[in-house]
């Protein structure tokens, strides 16, 4: 709630009045529950982007790039999280020979 507060804190009184008007007809928490239900099914409507099979609840997540430019990828099993960071491997080797 912290987050909320600073920025409710943040907005002038047309904005606060419109987001009453939100609140008072339902609008917000349907806005809420639609962002959390996009991201539950995010979660779990995943795809190893080695073998393209279905991933499920327990996989193997890799999180890399630079700190300003994170990446995530979700890999099915082992041997295709071994695959992908091989072949970055050799990216990495053909970008240091250029």
């Amino acid at each position: 709630m912290n987050k909320l507060s600073k920025l409710i804190e943040q907005m002038d009184e047309e904005d606060l009045v419109k987001i009453q008007k939100d609140l008072e007809a339902g609008n917000l928490y349907h806005l809420v529950k639609k962002k959390l239900d996009d991201i539950n099914s995010a979660k779990f409507n995943k795809v190893c982007p080695v073998c393209n099979s279905t991933i499920n609840e327990e996989c193997f997540t890799l999180v890399f790039g630079p700190k300003d430019f994170r990446k995530k990828a979700s890999f099915c099993a082992f041997d295709c999280l071994e695959y992908f960071i091989n072949q970055l491997k050799e990216q990495r080797k053909k970008e240091i020979k250029e």
